[in-house]
């Protein structure tokens, strides 16, 4: 009998959307959804950070078998003054969740308000993956996030690069 070979990132982007988790997908997968070539492993996200949304998230990763790459518990990223010690200490800007058999399903969450799910949901557009409408940042919030990276990886420049160039072009039309 053949193994099913699943794709991770949708299996994990339908099991937060069936969860009634709100979410928005951001980073490398949400520039391949916005039509960018572009090598991805891990799902960047931002969460809605209210606890009854955050417990959602929590349930779904558990559900997923993800787990803190951290050595913490899931449920500290519940209170909100964890999370800005890991902020302020830490130097963090994400939570990670990671399966530890299979280190290619990973899930960063932001942490920091810079760039927090109220800041961004009003520049979103919404894709359909499975039977799932979801919310991705826009392309120009792409840009505008990926411009104001400190040290930026040659990715990043990269990325920046293909936005500006797909920008202009629906700008011509």
């Amino acid at each position: 009998m053949a193994m099913r070979r699943v794709n991770h990132l949708k299996e994990i982007i339908t099991t937060l959307s069936e969860s009634d988790v709100d979410f928005i997908i951001c980073g490398g997968v949400a520039l391949v959804l916005h039509g960018i070539e572009r090598m991805t492993m891990d799902l960047d996200l931002s969460v809605d950070l209210r606890e009854q949304n955050l417990r959602r998230f929590i349930d779904a990763m558990k559900k997923l078998g993800l787990v803190p790459r951290v050595p913490v518990s899931a449920e500290s990223i519940l209170d909100p003054e964890m999370r800005r010690l890991m902020v302020e200490e830490k130097n963090a800007l994400v939570f990670t969740f990671i399966d530890l058999h299979n280190p290619y399903r990973q899930v960063d969450i932001f942490i920091t308000d810079a760039i927090s799910f109220d800041s961004l949901n009003s520049f979103v557009d919404t894709i359909t993956i499975g039977d799932s409408t979801v919310k991705l940042v826009t392309k120009k919030k792409l840009l505008e996030m990926k411009k104001v990276i400190e040290n930026p990886r040659d990715k990043d420049l990269y990325d920046i690069h293909l936005l500006e160039k797909i920008l202009r072009k629906s700008e011509d039309l």
